[in-house]
């Protein structure tokens, strides 16, 4: 029996060590610290070029061979597209399902009498470099995170991870504590106890809220596959688990299936833990609307982000600014104070046709004639600036008192407005490791002509950890997340504080994020030690949050960026008044989402102390992705691909409209290439006082 298949494996798992990019360190034209998966990938690398020239020399380059060649990478392709199709839960399966084609492949060749082993290199390549996204890719690469484990944490980590001790109630005093066991609740049952623990949270919500403690142990949810997920819809509720006196978290929370919902705004589908869903479910937008709505919609260039329809959830009016305010002052001169509430939404509109109020956001004289949404602002008169913020206090009938002073001037000639808006409060998720069944298959937006629509929606959208939605003083502490394309959203909501997160396992879509109306977060001690496509980022009218000791941990050679992705829906504005600090391991301040929603931050964001990584050294760390350069083939293949994008989203299948979308394409391509030293303009009264 020949011993040929077992060599081919050895070559193949060799060869699926091998990260392409990673050969770029070895140029020295990158700014990145070297790390012990960068000298695994290189000698995997060597080792893997050797088989190559060895294998070349001994049986000859012929035709014969590059069939062979041909043949067993195109059989692999297939197989690894019909893998993505059946996308397995278990890890297993496709282990067994790629050694068996491997194997298979290798005694196919081998009753051949070639014997050659380039086929199997290049199909180890393959799986490594694959662009489509691998299901259960990552724990064959030996080229992981070498760091110590989460729980073994930094000496700055583990001070705010005391020893055993559950955390001390928050304002109010001690709270009620619910052991979820006394209620039916057992863990490492295999049961889903989703049903369960959601009446539990619902019950202790409606007595007025209380700890609902997780003793140590594994609790499933979302087994049914019916989509499923928590929801704490009351204020004054914890979900805590047990940690030991070393601060090792011991309760983990396993989500079992996806929570898409695609239909309408799929970026919006729920998480596994989902905040406020009776004041504002999950697929809607919610905030402040024009006075003067064109009905305008949004449509997106991609198959499985349909665009939205403008449609937003809107708080009630409740009274006007009548006097200007200055930025630093907290007092508030209204019609009536008497109608405002505890938490309202401060909006300001444009005034003018061409958009006087937008243009101070955005920091420029004129709009650009691709920001669509931007050049919207001041005919239909849209709400640009909202600002969720507290009312401290109701000083008399036509003043009140903010809780922190303005970041800006409130001036009459923007026809300022108070919204009352309704808020969970004193709601905390703390002490607990948050994992996923996800099998890790991701590329970034999908692939229409690799992936069905849904499929594409569930890796972007579908396994999320949780999203902090419409709530006021809350916490997520001490918590270890694993395996989601999602890890954390902080959305409409405000004074919400995440701190000591360790963030594990797959890539995915977006590490965290400051959504919508985000007012005045704080995030600090945050790490991650697996990639994002935007490893952080703010959208819409996200406001006076601050990011400290952020690190990016991973050593595989994938740099990530910090994302502001623009107006998030028309009548907003992009993040602004923003402060990072001590951010470490991202490459870029990258501007991204559609070019529409263009730009994509405003102005008043500072970054201090920041040590960027992974750029070529001496470029700027700004990147604006809409004006990218792109020349050559790649010009060529993207115009070609957003015309199959477009004839699938129109059903238009005809010649002529192919070829003039294509070309539309390109002149657009050529159109919006800056070089990158540039981009510089796309970032409007940043500040970066110290970086590296």
């Amino acid at each position: 029996m020949s011993i040929f298949p077992l060599f081919a494996l050895l070559t193949w798992l060799l060869s699926a060590q091998v990260q392409l990019s990673e050969f770029r360190l070895l140029t020295g034209r990158y700014n990145y610290r070297w790390q012990v998966s960068q000298a695994v990938t290189l000698v995997a690398g060597v080792l893997t070029l050797a088989v190559v020239g060895y294998d070349v020399v001994r049986t000859g380059m012929n035709l014969v061979m590059l069939f062979e060649t041909a043949v067993c990478l195109l059989f692999y392709i297939v197989a690894e597209w019909l893998l993505a199709k059946w996308s397995p839960r278990r890890l297993v399966l496709s282990v067994l399902w790629r050694l068996v084609i491997v194997a298979g492949m290798a005694w196919a060749i081998s009753q051949w009498g070639l014997q050659s082993l380039l086929p199997f290199v290049l199909m180890g390549l393959y799986f490594r470099n694959c662009p489509f996204g691998v299901v259960h890719g990552k724990p064959f690469w030996i080229s992981l995170n070498p760091s110590p484990i989460p729980e073994q944490s930094s000496p700055t980590r583990s001070l705010s991870r005391r020893g055993g001790e559950r955390a001390a109630p928050t304002e109010g005093g001690e709270r009620r504590l619910f052991l979820v066991t006394d209620y039916g609740v057992k863990p490492d049952t295999g049961h889903d106890v989703l049903e369960k623990v959601q009446r539990l949270i619902d019950e202790v919500g409606r007595q007025g809220g209380g700890t609902i403690y997780f003793p140590r142990g594994r609790y499933l949810f979302n087994k049914s596959g019916s989509r499923q997920f928590l929801q704490v819809n009351h204020s004054h509720v914890t979900l805590e688990g047990e940690r030991d006196a070393r601060g090792r978290l011991l309760t983990e929370l396993v989500n079992c299936g996806p929570t898409t919902e695609g239909k309408r705004n799929p970026w919006l589908s729920p998480f596994f833990i989902t905040t406020g869903e009776v004041l504002q479910p999950s697929n809607q937008f919610w905030g402040l609307d024009f006075k003067n709505p064109s009905g305008m919609k949004t449509e997106s260039s991609s198959l499985s982000d349909p665009g939205s329809d403008g449609m937003l959830l809107t708080p009630p009016f409740a009274t006007k600014v009548t006097k200007d305010a200055l930025a630093g002052t907290s007092m508030l001169t209204v019609e009536d104070s008497s109608v405002v509430g505890k938490y309202i939404l401060l909006g300001m509109y444009n005034t003018t046709p061409d958009g006087n109020l937008i243009k101070e956001l955005l920091g420029v004289d004129d709009l650009r004639p691709e920001w669509t949404t931007a050049r919207r602002a001041g005919p239909e008169k849209a709400p640009s600036l909202q600002w969720l913020v507290e009312v401290k206090q109701v000083v008399d009938g036509n003043t009140i008192e903010l809780c922190r002073p303005l970041l800006r001037d409130c001036l009459t000639k923007y026809e300022p407005a108070i919204f009352n808006v309704d808020m969970l409060e004193d709601i905390h998720i703390r002490h607990l490791r948050i994992s996923s069944r996800w099998n890790g298959l991701f590329r970034h937006h999908g692939f229409p002509l690799y992936f069905s629509v849904a499929q594409a929606q569930e890796m972007d959208y579908g396994w999320n950890a949780i999203n902090m939605k419409r709530v006021a003083h809350g916490t997520v502490e001490d918590v270890l997340i694993k395996d989601f394309t999602n890890p954390l959203y902080v959305q409409d909501s405000r004074e919400v504080t995440v701190e000591d997160i360790d963030i594990v396992g797959y890539d995915g879509h977006q590490g965290i994020k400051v959504y919508c109306h985000t007012c005045d977060c704080t995030f600090r001690r945050i790490d991650f030690y697996c990639h994002f496509a935007d490893m952080m980022g703010g959208e819409g009218n996200a406001y006076g949050n601050v990011f400290s000791d952020i690190s990016y941990r991973s050593p595989v050679f994938k740099p990530v960026d910090f994302d502001f992705h623009g107006f998030s829906e028309g009548p907003m504005s992009p993040p602004a008044y923003n402060v990072f600090e001590r951010v470490r391991g991202f490459r870029y301040i990258k501007g991204a989402g559609a070019v529409f929603m263009q730009p994509a931050c405003g102005v008043g964001n500072v970054w201090r102390d920041v040590a960027f990584e992974g750029g070529r050294k001496g470029e700027p760390p700004f990147y604006a992705l809409s004006y990218r350069v792109k020349s050559g083939m790649k010009k060529y293949v993207t115009a070609a691909g957003y015309t199959i994008v477009m004839m699938m989203k129109g059903k238009q299948y005809s010649l002529p409209f192919a070829k003039k979308t294509f070309a539309e394409k390109l002149k657009n391509i050529d159109r919006m290439s800056i070089p990158q030293k540039e981009h510089r303009q796309f970032f409007h009264q940043m500040v970066v006082e110290k970086s590296c």
